[in-house]
């Protein structure tokens, strides 16, 4: 069975009787899915939090993409399908949220504040970060990590079926009025042995008829030009598709994805078009490893530069607790 809510102000609660408050205020990671300048999807697993009825991410100041692509296109969904670390379990049903994104910016100081307290407060993330925010003298350098862009997300629509039922009829996968699919490439030998990394099944994202992105978990096995699905999902050929493969370990302790941006040839299947992150590789693996930290200190450059040249002053890391209403 499948259901559709359109919920009020604050409340998320689908029409299968699924809780939405409570699956955004439990999960620790959910599959974040935004249109490219060129209209196709792209999704991100990103770590949620539900703040006055709306389901809050973020990402660094310093990689301006996610924020980007919101603004230009402010219509984005949430699929929350990885119960890792959240109390839930594989039995429990899918849901995806639909609805306009409110990209909050402006305040460095107050939302790297934020980001901090979000990590100290829920545990989130390798205890040497943590510990690292907690010493003063020494967390200045992850500003340009915890200096975030914050994306609160006004919920429209919330759908949610059985993790192993049929997908609800409504998300179909259209092709966006002047959308132009790429080229065809060839899927590395390599990486069919690669994506049996991730335990669970990936997350195929396109465009709904309703106009706003969607996603679903999806069967797909990796061939050389083309992925077959047996997970049906109507779609008009050419409509544009981007199947992600992601896994997170307790509270994000450590966590690796890469995606593979594609299109629906006439038969169902995916054409690829690019690979998106380190696939086949251990650097896939960022969080609490040596890649993550070289991260951190170029997003730090970036930070201080950006800085410099819209005059405004680097914000201080520091242990703040800060009121957040209605956080859960």
């Amino acid at each position: 069975e499948y259901g559709l809510g359109r919920p009020a102000t604050i409340g998320l609660t689908g029409g299968s009787g699924v809780d939405g408050n409570k699956v955004i205020g439990s999960y620790r990671v959910a599959e974040y899915v935004s249109r490219s300048s060129d209209g196709a999807p792209l999704c991100r697993p990103l770590f949620p939090e539900l703040v006055e009825g709306r389901a809050a991410f973020s990402t660094p100041y310093a990689m301006p993409t996610k924020a980007n692509n919101a603004r230009r296109e402010p219509r984005v969904a949430v699929l929350f399908s990885d119960p890792t670390a959240s109390g839930g379990s594989d039995g429990d049903p899918l849901v995806l949220l639909q609805g306009r994104a409110e990209v909050l910016d402006s305040d460095w100081q107050h939302n790297a504040d934020r980001y901090v307290d979000q990590i100290l407060r829920l545990g989130f993330g390798p205890g040497s970060g943590r510990i690292l925010l907690r010493t003063p003298g020494v967390r200045q350098v992850a500003v340009g990590y915890v200096t975030r862009t914050w994306i609160e997300i006004h919920p429209d629509h919330i759908v949610s079926w059985a993790r192993n039922g049929p997908i609800p009829p409504e998300l179909q996968a259209v092709k966006p009025a002047g959308h132009q699919s790429g080229p065809r490439i060839d899927i590395p030998a390599p990486m069919g042995e690669w994506a049996r990394h991730y335990p669970r099944r990936p997350v195929l994202a396109f465009i709904a008829a309703n106009g706003y992105p969607a996603a679903i978990r999806a069967v797909a096995r990796l061939g050389k030009d083309r992925i077959e699905l047996s997970t049906a999902v109507p779609a008009t050929p050419g409509a544009p598709a981007c199947l992600t493969f992601h896994k997170v370990r307790g509270n994000h302790r450590s966590s690796s994805s890469f995606m593979i941006r594609c299109h629906f040839d006439d038969a169902g299947r995916l054409v690829p078009e690019r690979i998106v992150g380190n696939s086949g590789t251990g650097r896939d693996r960022l969080t609490g490893t040596p890649e993550l930290y070289r991260q951190v200190f170029t997003m730090g450059r970036k930070l201080r530069a950006q800085a410099r040249r819209q005059g405004r002053p680097v914000p201080r890391v520091r242990h703040a607790q800060i009121p957040l209403p209605g956080s859960t």
